[in-house]
């Protein structure tokens, strides 16, 4: 799984100090040029940014000045300059351009490796289209959700994924609602967000079939989600916090989807 959730891949093509930034080759020296001279240059071009692409990965962007492009951190820290690739293993594409990053927020959980059917332990609704959304047992945000979604059942079918992110607590009630072998009561105490007739956890070397859970927090990791809702839709857009109207969002990216975006 790790082998297809490799997010992204940077290979530059700066050899040593004799490579130029400017990919012209007239514009190379036939001196090794200093780190200052590059640096200078690089500077001198992010004077006049064109266009900026936020990257679906922590702390990087790309960048379009003039006619070179660039990949910057987001405290300007580091600058990726010369020729280099950018590729996308998740599209299975290369990122020549900031025009390139068209459609890269878009997330197929199962064309990368993940299949929510092995992450998901609860399930609300009959319908076609998939909607998975990760939520913590005591997040708030996460109940005004789910208490939507019983009424787009015969269109949509809901994924639930428990990711215990606020704590201890949410981590004991998590494996409450998982290891319960009623699942129909575990969903309705999901559903109400009270907890008390659950039954206890048996604390015994395999009295619980664990790993929807842990596999739901790695994949966390590889996803790169740091709150609660986050919602991965049928377009494969994703969408992260609470919706007021969830049917209002749906809607939307049912638009969105068949109008390209």
């Amino acid at each position: 799984m790790i082998k297809k959730l490799g997010i992204l891949i940077v290979l530059m093509g700066i050899a040593g100090q004799s490579q130029a930034i400017d990919s012209d080759p007239a514009a190379q020296s036939t001196k090794p040029r200093t780190d200052g001279e590059m640096t200078a240059e690089v500077k001198d071009i992010m004077r006049s940014v064109d266009e900026v692409k936020r990257l679906p990965v922590t702390g990087l962007s790309m960048i379009k000045a003039g006619n070179k492009t660039f990949l910057i951190s987001d405290n300007g820290h580091f600058v990726v300059a010369g020729n280099f690739k950018l590729v996308d293993m998740w599209q299975g594409k290369i990122i020549g351009s900031v025009g390139d990053t068209k459609g890269i927020d878009k997330v197929d959980l199962r064309k990368i490796g993940l299949n929510p059917d092995e992450l998901s332990i609860f399930s609300i609704g009959t319908g076609k289209k998939e909607v998975v959304i990760f939520v913590d047992p005591q997040c708030n945000y996460c109940h005004d959700l789910i208490g939507q979604l019983e009424p787009l059942g015969k269109e949509y079918m809901f994924k639930l994924v428990l990711i215990p992110v606020l704590g201890k607590e949410s981590a004991e009630i998590s494996k409450k609602l998982i290891c319960n072998k009623d699942k129909a009561q575990s969903l309705k105490a999901l559903v109400a967000k009270d907890y008390s007739t659950l039954p206890a956890l048996i604390r015994q070397e395999g009295a619980c079939n664990l790993k929807p859970l842990q596999k739901a927090v790695v994949a966390t990791k590889l996803l790169d989600i740091q709150g609660v809702p986050f919602i991965f839709l049928p377009s494969h857009n994703t969408f992260r916090g609470g919706a007021k109207s969830f049917k209002t969002l749906l809607e939307k990216d049912l638009e969105d989807e068949i109008n390209g975006r």
